[in-house]
């Protein structure tokens, strides 16, 4: 487990719901720590319940209190209580509260094993950068997960699969469809439906339908019966899982592992802003729904640059 987030000062804790470490993206990793401290400060009274929140969109929708009684409270002035968690979503919240009229201050410390669920790993970068403490890690994390997302901008496409099938919608204007997402691990069901009535609708037949083309490794999709749905936009509905495995990770049935030329571009493209951090535009404004640093104004390195352009989704 690496320290992703932690408040750098005891926070004010009351009888209301108080956050402790606002939406943090930890990047749908299996599991992670929370770790929380009564420190004691205004009324020193006992903290009388911590609140887990999880979110897959970092709190636009999420689910309230989804590890109640762990970490164990009450959690007394001056001790800490510690909880471990397995789970797929991506942001985690930390919120706290003490009895009615009862007050304290409290810390938080929001650990997650950073091995898997990215473009390269915390360890890729400190290990590039000759780093053996942990002063840092949050720094670096915040790049990784920030560059994830830009890659994915550059190439035109999800590079990393996620936890769970994603449902997206597509126009057809030929016989050939390339999702978004890909090499295709597995597709749930595709359906055509020109009133966008996708329930009604019956899911299409691989190899009847339609076929997956070179087993999904670039996406294709080929209508059996001529061309897909025409003129009506995003007439037709995929549900399915697609893209690589996370550096670091386990593969699991149909998937494959991060291509190694994609994870160099990133320890390097990584490394490159963390050493250069005072003086490329890195900045503290909110990210995926916590406060953090992101960098801003950058383009990438142009062997980066050339690592990707061949993993680029061309629209058809």
């Amino acid at each position: 487990m690496e320290l992703v987030a932690n408040n750098s000062a005891a926070i004010a804790v009351t009888d209301a719901l108080t956050t402790l470490i606002d939406w943090t993206n930890i990047e749908a990793v299996s599991g992670f720590t929370v770790m929380v401290e009564n420190a004691g400060g205004g009324g020193a009274n006992s903290i009388t319940d911590i609140q887990i929140d999880t979110s897959n969109d970092g709190g636009v929708t999420s689910s309230l209190d989804q590890h109640a009684g762990v970490p164990a409270v009450p959690i007394a002035s001056g001790n800490t209580k510690k909880g471990t968690f397995t789970s797929t979503a991506k942001f985690v919240r930390i919120r706290a509260i003490c009895a009615a009229g009862e007050d304290t201050t409290a810390n938080a410390w929001l650990n997650a094993d950073s091995s898997i669920g990215r473009i390269c790993t915390l360890a890729d970068v400190k290990d590039r950068l000759g780093i053996n403490n942990t002063e840092n890690d949050i720094t670096i994390n915040t790049i990784i997960a920030s560059l994830a997302a830009l890659f994915d901008t550059y190439c035109n496409r999800n590079l990393i699969v996620p936890a769970a099938d994603v449902t997206e919608y597509y126009t057809g204007y030929s016989q050939w469809l390339q999702l978004r997402r890909y090499p295709i691990v597995s597709i749930t069901s595709i359906k055509t439906s020109y009133n966008f009535d996708f329930t009604s609708a019956t899911a299409l037949i691989a190899d009847t339908d339609y076929r997956i083309v070179e087993g999904g490794r670039k996406g294709m999709l080929v209508s059996l019966y001529g061309t897909w749905p025409l003129i009506v936009p995003d007439a037709i509905q995929v549900i399915y899982l697609g893209g690589y495995a996370a550096a670091g990770a386990t593969l699991t049935a149909g998937q494959t592992a991060l291509p190694g030329e994609i994870r160099e571009a990133a320890i390097e493209q990584a490394s490159f802003i963390f050493k250069r951090r005072m003086d490329i535009g890195l900045s503290a404004q909110s990210f995926d729904g916590g406060s953090i640093n992101k960098f801003s104004d950058m383009d990438l390195l142009p062997l980066v640059k050339q690592v990707l352009d061949m993993y680029k989704r061309t629209v058809l």
